[in-house]
């Protein structure tokens, strides 16, 4: 299913559901306002529309109070993938059932087709687009028509100097691309993973701005090592990430390397790491040694796993081509008070600024 769109001028349209939308927050709805937005924008896209939604989104968070303690999740998960180290479905078949079972005994699960070409191609645009608009604002490249595809994110902890370093390596963040953020938040009611995410959970998702990201990994790159991103985000949360392939790799582009078990806690970090929070190299290797896993994607293919696993990025010499793909972490919002880690000389805590789907 393609994204609903209809662009075209309508400003009185737009500036009534904006008025609409602010009349709603000054009432404490911010919900509200943000259904009010999100249904002009389908009916017509406007620039000014997707950077309210993205204020508003972080707005909701910031208003949101959340239990003393999580909801239950299952004492005992059974193993519907007995003899597998990544266990593969097709989109069809995913259930919060299979996700469990899948990251509870196996560390991950490999998803073909959650997305169709049509929706691949328009998210691969979206990366060119916001690449494109980046350079544009940081004088770095041609002044093209790419209004709007980035504006940053004044609310998160990322500094001018990271951002820098993450376009280098072909990447920004997706709340800073108010159009590209708006398709993905759609692909995700669309494809059912918000409802995964939430029965997954027991309760709404949030998704975390910091870790949120539009990718084209050049093949000629370096992998950036062995991580588990609870080294940083802290293991005392519950949380998903849907990893979505945009073209194909693995072989000739730019993939991942998984570790194909369940990993329980986190493996020594430092040690000659590329970061003080990164898994030690010889660490890595113990714990990959017989479950290393390279998955082939196709485009519109999706990884699932969460904060313990253990994966790096997949360049080897000789590959041709480059990779497109969408990383989006998203968390249980009432585990949030356990996002907070402190590993590794001049490392700190850094708020991971979730804002409501």
């Amino acid at each position: 299913m393609p994204f609903r769109r209809r662009p075209g001028p309508a400003s009185s349209t737009t500036d009534s559901a904006l008025a609409a939308a602010d009349d709603l927050v000054g009432e404490g709805r911010v919900g509200d306002a943000i259904g009010v937005l999100t249904e002009a924008n389908r009916a017509r896209r406007d620039r000014r529309l997707e950077r309210r939604l993205v204020e508003l989104r972080s707005d909701a968070f910031i208003a949101m109070t959340f239990p003393d303690t999580p909801p239950s999740w299952p004492a005992v998960v059974p193993d519907l993938f007995p003899g597998t180290q990544i266990p593969e479905i097709p989109a069809a078949e995913l259930t919060v059932e299979r996700l469990r079972s899948a990251i509870e005994h196996h560390g991950s699960l490999l998803v073909r087709g959650l997305i169709g070409p049509e929706r691949v191609e328009a998210m691969v645009d979206h990366i060119e687009r916001a690449l494109a608009a980046y350079d544009v604002r940081a004088g770095t490249g041609p002044r093209t028509d790419v209004d709007g595809w980035y504006e940053p994110f004044e609310r998160g902890s990322v500094t001018d100097r990271q951002k820098q370093a993450m376009r280098s390596r072909g990447s920004v963040l997706t709340v800073e691309s108010p159009p590209a953020l708006f398709d993905l938040v759609e692909t995700f009611e669309d494809t059912g993973i918000s409802r995964l995410a939430h029965d997954y959970f027991g309760e709404a998702p949030m998704l975390l701005a910091k870790k949120a990201t539009l990718r084209r990994v050049g093949h000629e790159g370096t992998s950036g090592g062995w991580h588990q991103d609870g080294a940083f985000m802290g293991v005392d949360i519950r949380s998903l990430n849907v990893w979505i392939a945009l073209s194909h790799c693995g072989d000739t582009a730019p993939g991942l390397d998984i570790v194909g078990r369940r990993l329980t806690e986190l493996v020594q970090t430092g040690d000659g790491a590329f970061a003080a929070w990164a898994t030690d190299p010889t660490a890595a290797e113990e714990a990959a040694a017989g479950v290393l896993v390279r998955p082939l994607f196709e485009p519109g293919d999706a990884l699932l796993f969460d904060h313990l696993n253990l994966h790096r990025t997949a360049i080897d010499a000789g590959m041709e081509h480059d990779r497109y793909a969408i990383e989006t972490w998203l968390f249980s919002p009432s585990t949030y008070d356990g996002m907070a880690a402190s590993v590794g000389e001049g490392y700190t805590p850094r708020d991971q600024t979730p804002i409501v789907l």
